[in-house]
């Protein structure tokens, strides 16, 4: 999949060196997750595109709101993320990462820009409570595109009634990873470069590794969670223990850290880039009394993430698949 970046009222100078030429089949969204919703979308893109003599293209507006500083709404990927997942569901030959102008809000002027585009055939989507998807499908786009001849499906993947991306991420926010899973088909998953703690875990005999996560990637809801940890060059993964929180019984100034333990491995990981898939969440933080009660319970939420890891082994061939960077 070739990935080329349009910037504002370029799509009517030359865009069409960069879709390329011959008709085609656009689906737009914002594509946040590449969950199952998005996978049906694409899916049925390739399908329209080959019955139409047509290259299916996936065009991604960008930034999204929160990046403009309209919201704050903390994303299941970075736009390197959903690349790569676009990429790896072999659905698209171009991905088209464009920036809207403002004018495109009326229909008339969107309706300019799509064709601006080139030949397009078919254009499948929806309206998107995101500000980035809707500046380029306004409402009464789907009426505008039909007149000038173009197929329009409106797939209702990101709509305001049902918004997929929107309660995925409640799911994550509330740790119910199993469930997310199952919504994204994919193990959620965040990437961070490992950087220097206080040691406390080391001290405790749980030596874990600290992430510096992507400031606009959503992290999972505070708690234990069961996780594989993939190191660079892996092919498989680690099993691990990970906390997520303020570590209540040591800390009081709230600051909230993602903490790594892979069970039994003691490897320096300072400054290496993880990613960390979480199955299953344990249990919530909590304060301890006493470091003996501390130590207690980390032993228990130890062996309880090797229970579970132990059963998800046989799907660890899988697993290794979910997530682009370690594709077969």
């Amino acid at each position: 999949m070739r990935v080329e970046y349009l910037i504002g009222s370029e799509a009517n100078r030359g865009s069409q060196q960069m879709v390329g030429a011959g008709a085609l089949a656009v689906a737009v969204s914002d594509w946040d997750g590449v969950h199952l919703g998005h996978v049906a979308l694409a899916r049925r893109t390739a399908e329209v595109a080959a019955k139409a003599g047509a290259r299916a293209v996936a065009l991604l507006p960008w930034p999204s709101p929160d990046a403009e500083g309209e919201k704050s709404v903390a994303r299941l990927t970075t736009l390197e993320e959903r690349i790569a997942l676009l990429d790896a569901l072999g659905c698209f030959e171009v991905l088209l990462v464009a920036t809207a102008p403002a004018e495109t809000l009326t229909v008339e002027a969107a309706l300019a820009w799509w064709r601006g585009l080139g030949d397009v055939r078919a254009l499948l989507g929806a309206r998107s409570p995101a500000d980035s998807v809707a500046r380029l499908w306004p409402a009464g786009l789907a009426e505008a595109a039909r007149s000038v001849g173009m197929s329009v499906e409106d797939a209702h993947v990101e709509s305001v009634e049902d918004d997929l991306s929107g309660q995925i991420r409640a799911l994550v926010e509330a740790g119910r990873m199993r469930e997310a899973t199952a919504a994204l088909g994919y193990t959620y998953t965040v990437t961070g470069v490992v950087i220097g703690g206080d040691r406390r875990g080391r001290l405790l005999g749980f030596p874990t590794a600290n992430l510096r996560l992507e400031p606009a990637k959503l992290t999972p809801g505070n708690g234990i969670y069961a996780a594989w940890v993939w190191l660079p060059g892996a092919t498989s993964p680690w099993p691990a223990a990970v906390s997520i929180g303020v570590r209540p019984t040591f800390e009081q100034d709230g600051r909230r850290l993602i903490e790594a333990h892979l069970l039994d491995a003691t490897i320096d990981l300072y400054g290496v880039e993880l990613q960390v898939q979480f199955v299953e969440w344990l249990r919530a933080e909590e304060r301890f009394d006493g470091v003996e009660a501390l130590i207690e319970q980390m032993n228990k939420d130890r062996e309880r993430a090797r229970e579970i890891l132990r059963a998800e082994a046989p799907a660890r061939r899988l697993a290794s698949q979910s997530w682009p960077a370690h594709s077969a």
